[in-house]
């Protein structure tokens, strides 16, 4: 049986771009070389800030994502995903106008959370602004408790992790921003949350699971898998 071919929409950012395509080929589970999934990787960087956008500032990052889904298209990509959480608020137009098939990590979430923790139902949200302003999570999670860090915390805490001068976008994945996401998902437990969702795909390149105490759950790799599962399945006719 042919298997699909898998396309990463990346570059947002390029460091969590490299550490998806890493992810998926440590959980695409092979014998060799040659019987690991076809995956072309499209990493454009110079796609606008999609939380920018979003939040009413910068330029309109779906031109840019659309140039991608058309390149991975032409490169002969049969599925793709999109290492970052925030850019799935434009992924209904990549649907919309692109024939190439997009999973979406919030759908595999769903899935994550039915299978495996059956038992949640108050989620924490480590993630940035813009995913926050489109309430990705509330749409895609109804059953769901969802809870954000007060607006001083998350500006404080997640945001300048994730874009501060020191933070993880500027290429630190050292202790202070490990610390300031730590400190967020602590106050966040406090709240309720029962388990903590890396809302961004920057998250775990500095936390894991022993740096929280209730279950710290990817969507990437939610993802991840889910593009292997159909790819395996033969994506192409």
């Amino acid at each position: 049986m042919s298997t699909g071919v898998i396309g990463i929409l990346g570059g947002m950012g390029p460091d969590a771009t490299a550490w998806f395509f890493s992810r998926l080929v440590k959980l695409d589970h092979a014998p060799t070389d040659q019987e690991h999934l076809h995956v072309i990787v499209e990493s454009d960087p110079s796609i606008p800030d999609r939380t920018a956008w979003l939040l009413g500032k910068g330029t309109d990052p779906l031109p840019a994502m659309l140039a991608s889904a058309r390149r991975l298209m032409a490169a002969g990509a049969d599925i793709a995903g999109i290492p970052c959480m925030t850019a799935h608020a434009f992924l209904p137009a990549l649907r919309q106008h692109t024939r190439l098939r997009f999973l979406s990590a919030f759908e595999e979430l769903a899935r994550t959370l039915e299978t495996q923790y059956s038992n949640i139902r108050t989620i924490g949200i480590l993630g940035t602004m813009g995913t926050r302003h489109t309430a990705l999570f509330e749409q895609h999670l109804p059953a769901f408790e969802v809870l954000w860090p007060d607006w001083h915390l998350h500006e404080s805490l997640v945001m300048e992790a994730i874009y501060g001068k020191e933070g993880i976008k500027a290429g630190n994945t050292g202790e202070g921003p490990r610390e300031a996401l730590r400190t967020a998902a602590r106050h966040l437990v406090a709240q309720g949350a029962q388990c903590i969702i890396a809302g961004c795909t920057e998250v775990p390149l500095v936390l894991t699971q022993s740096d929280v105490e209730v279950p710290f759950i990817d969507p990437m790799e939610g993802l991840a898998l889910g593009l292997i599962r159909e790819a395996r399945r033969g994506a192409r006719p």
